[in-house]
């Protein structure tokens, strides 16, 4: 374990994901259907679409760099860091024509990095867990997927911000879970080599899994892009990833974390400042990212000819 290694990659995967994450909501509101419903046809088209393509190129660096932080450290220190594309976020937003921080964008920073920063140093230094059973790994994989598809189920035709809100911290979930099976992987790859990923159920259920919460992942996350309601989006999403990875890298990989009385306080409160700050820096009418595209209002040409 070397977390003078893991942090800083940690860092970097968050700071690409930040700047990535701003292209990729102005192109998808971009090309939105009415009132904020969720089109698979729309997606497809966005494949055509260079600047979306150029931020699905952000993410693919943004991942490598975070595969090389949790090949390095614990899920429960380098999963955390995620929170930190909010920050990131508002500066790339500002720097392409967004709006000027303010007083209220400037506490939502100190919410996320306060938050943050307490928690790590609760948690101080875990320790490399070991990898369970690829049975146990798969059982973990279907589970947290089927929760998530019956969730997302549950609230088609419910309002915007329900509807956001669930496709968000359902994406988070999967990108959470996603964390422990590269930390998986990688810890195979390490003993056996790179062919040892797919010559074996301890290489191969890992590697399933990233595929599959990978690409559930990153499909809820336009989805929900689609639908707006980014205020609940973003920090649904933002909240329950670390939050998943977390209970999960401790869970499965038993990486060891304080759970004293004191320490779930905390950790509490670490949780709510994150939250707190993250609905700040997600406010779509004053917040880091552009604002949702609302319905526009239709437009009425008089063809009558003057009379006098």
């Amino acid at each position: 374990m070397s977390l003078a290694v893991a942090i800083p990659f940690g860092v970097a995967s968050a700071v690409v994901y930040g700047a990535s994450i701003v292209v990729q909501h102005r192109t998808v509101q971009e090309h939105a259907s009415e009132g904020g419903e969720a089109s698979a046809a729309r997606l497809l088209q966005l494949v055509r679409h260079p600047v979306f393509l150029l931020a699905i190129a952000g993410d693919a660096v943004g991942f490598l760099l975070q595969i090389i932080a949790l090949s390095t450290g614990p899920v429960v220190i380098v999963q955390p860091l995620v929170v930190l594309m909010l920050p990131v976020s508002l500066l790339v937003s500002y720097l392409l024509g967004g709006h000027k921080p303010g007083v209220g964008d400037y506490l939502g920073c100190a919410g996320v990095l306060g938050g943050l920063a307490v928690f790590l140093a609760l948690v101080g230094r875990p320790g490399m867990g070991h990898v369970p059973h690829p049975r146990v790994l798969g059982l973990a994989v279907i589970l947290v997927l089927l929760i998530g598809i019956v969730l997302c189920i549950s609230v088609i035709g419910r309002n915007r911000v329900i509807r956001g809100a669930t496709l968000g911290a359902v994406a988070g979930a999967y990108f959470g879970a996603l964390a422990v099976m590269v930390d998986a992987a990688s810890d195979r790859a390490s003993h056996g080599g790179l062919h040892a990923l797919f010559a074996s159920p301890r290489g191969l259920v890992p590697m399933a899994g990233i595929v599959l919460l990978g690409i559930g992942g990153i499909v809820l996350t336009q989805m929900s892009f689609q639908v707006g309601a980014l205020g609940a989006t973003l920090p649904a999403n933002l909240a329950v990833d670390p939050l998943v990875g977390v209970l999960l890298g401790a869970a499965l990989l038993h990486e060891h974390i304080p759970m004293s009385p004191g320490h779930i306080v905390a950790y509490i409160f670490c949780l709510v400042a994150v939250v707190a700050g993250a609905i700040r820096l997600a406010d779509p009418n004053s917040g880091p990212i552009e604002a949702d595209a609302g319905p526009q209002p239709a437009v009425h040409e008089d063809h009558g000819a003057a009379t006098d």
